[in-house]
């Protein structure tokens, strides 16, 4: 992710595929400065979410340590692409994540998914049916459509699940786990998580909403956030999700300065970027505001 880098609650990401990489970008400060934040690093204040998440509203989850593990990793498929991102000429500016190509999106997804499931095979079952939703609103599959790369990627998805799904029902720690209504509830838990940490990095918005969060009683809540102080970066949430009574989330972001007319000089720059560590401080949301 690239963010401006006088907006310290702002990101952008840079990722690479094979042909090419990217990144989240903020908007540009005052001294034409940027900061760039990567996707996995993204998907890190996923995770932090949700090892904090849950109350008697917003409930918990089981197996904890599996979700938690697919929240923080769950765009694991972007670390290579980090090392070589690649220019987009229009900007000057490395390409984001939001200039990916279909096809690109889903090989960075199935390479997410495989290598989680040499780790954790459940956190890998919850992030493929996470990519497959994200592919069913944004990438429009035609009805039974095999033959596009949507539909191949859902074909394909779907019978990898089934495969899991079956390797797992004889281990008795993830029997409930494995029905339909919790993977379901773990796969909106990783969406709204997922949304919550990239209009934070974004940073493109001093309030914004998450919609479709699952609650107890197998119902859904829209959250609202709101930044209160964009110096400390400390944001107000209503309805309250987390356990604590208050929340911070960290996360890396490195500086480049300026454009760049060549990949070359952008690669130099960002291998010598100034790094920052940035904080996300979240409370809950008190009637004035």
């Amino acid at each position: 992710m690239t963010q401006d880098a006088s907006k310290k609650g702002s990101y952008y990401q840079s990722n690479r595929p094979k042909s090419r990489a990217t990144m989240i970008i903020q908007a540009e400060q005052p001294s034409h400065h940027y900061l760039t934040i990567s996707q996995p690093a993204h998907s890190w204040v996923s995770g932090q979410f949700a090892r904090a998440w849950g109350n008697n509203i917003f409930s918990e989850f089981q197996p904890f340590e599996q979700v938690c593990y697919a929240a923080e990793q769950h765009d694991v498929g972007f670390l290579e692409w980090e090392n070589a991102p690649t220019l987009n000429q229009a900007t000057g500016l490395p390409h984001t994540f939001e200039d990916l190509s279909e096809q690109v999106h889903f090989e960075i997804w199935r390479t997410g998914i495989f290598q989680l499931c040499t780790v954790c095979p459940y956190a890998s079952l919850i992030v493929s049916l996470h990519f497959c939703n994200l592919c069913e609103r944004f990438h429009r599959p035609f009805a039974d459509d095999d033959q596009s790369r949507s539909g191949a990627f859902l074909k394909e998805q779907r019978k990898y699940q089934e495969t899991v799904r079956t390797s797992l029902r004889s281990d008795p720690l993830l029997k409930k786990a494995l029905e339909n209504d919790v993977l379901a509830y773990h796969r909106d838990l990783i969406a709204a998580w997922d949304y919550l940490s990239l209009e934070l990095c974004r940073n493109r918005s001093d309030h914004f909403k998450v919609p479709h969060v699952p609650v107890c009683n197998n119902d859904y809540a829209e959250i609202r956030v709101l930044k209160v102080d964009g110096l400390t970066n400390v944001w107000a949430v209503d309805p309250w999700p987390f356990k604590d009574q208050t929340v911070t989330a960290v996360c890396e972001a490195k500086e480049i300065r300026g454009r760049f007319d060549n990949a070359d000089a952008m690669h130099a720059e960002l291998q010598c970027a100034r790094r920052f560590t940035l904080q996300f401080q979240f409370q809950r949301r008190s009637r004035e505001l």
